[in-house]
């Protein structure tokens, strides 16, 4: 925890950081998914304390209020910079929860688009098996690599993972609620996986936020024939391994599984 010496946590980040990082790792960056009891996932939460204060205004409190009632069914995907020694992007995925709350963008969705999540997602053809559903709750990359070679990287890991890993638990879509520029950026560089069902409204501090889903087989098909580089890169995992340690995908899938409660 930050102290008065020491207002950052940087002794506390470096130590998580030591239990990490694999000693002797060429690669400058690597991905790793932890769970929410996991103490490393405070590397995922750190991050998301400072990205959304600084995007959104939201407070460390505003989050812990909003987050913790799904921290239990809460897993955390994060890239960290191996030379640098800091996470440098992650992903709050929320695992279906039987006997706990219903996944947050379900939730959050009539108090702002005054419609049940059920219609806004059925009248699209979204049927959304909770069993084969994971809800994108947070995504969040540091400040300092958000060039384009950066954010490309970390933005590839991240999803990369979190795409193998479903694949693997047999998860049919990912759902969200994203800010107009993550939901347009995905568009552009992953070619149209998520598909907004309602207009954006402002939602937690963003301006213009879209409700979507992303149907996982659909878009992958499509890479076959429009980009199949891309879908060798993100469903397969092959292309960024001088660059960034790929996510232990058999270890994520016996953990993301143990998370669903």
């Amino acid at each position: 925890m930050p102290t008065p010496t020491d207002p950052a946590g940087k002794q506390d980040l470096s130590a998580l950081l030591d239990d990490v990082i694999p000693p002797g790792s060429t690669e400058p960056m690597g991905a790793y998914l932890f769970s929410s009891a996991d103490p490393a996932a405070e590397l995922g939460r750190r991050l998301e304390r400072t990205v959304f204060l600084e995007a959104f205004g939201n407070t460390p409190d505003l989050l812990e209020a909003e987050y913790d009632p799904y921290e239990p069914a809460s897993i955390f995907f994060v890239v960290v910079d191996h030379r640098r020694r800091r996470p440098a992007g992650t992903m709050r995925i929320i695992v279906p929860s039987f006997g706990g709350p219903p996944f947050k963008t379900l939730a959050d969705i009539p108090g702002i688009w005054e419609d049940s999540a059920e219609a806004l997602y059925g009248r699209r053809g979204y049927t959304l098996p909770p069993a084969a559903t994971w809800d994108i709750a947070t995504l969040a990359v540091d400040a300092g690599y958000r060039g384009n070679a950066a954010v490309g990287l970390v933005s590839m890991g991240l999803y990369q993972s979190v795409i193998r890993t479903a694949l693997a638990c047999r998860v049919d879509y990912l759902i969200a609620i994203l800010d107009d520029p993550v939901y347009r950026m995905a568009k552009w560089k992953f070619h149209h996986p998520f598909v907004s069902v309602a207009e954006e409204r402002p939602y937690l501090g963003s301006d213009a936020s879209h409700p979507v889903a992303m149907d996982i087989a659909t878009w992958a098909d499509r890479l076959v024939t429009t980009d199949p580089v891309l879908r060798d890169l993100l469903c397969e995992g092959r292309g960024l391994e001088p660059a960034l340690r790929p996510l232990d995908v058999e270890a994520a899938t016996s953990l993301a599984l143990a998370a669903a409660i």
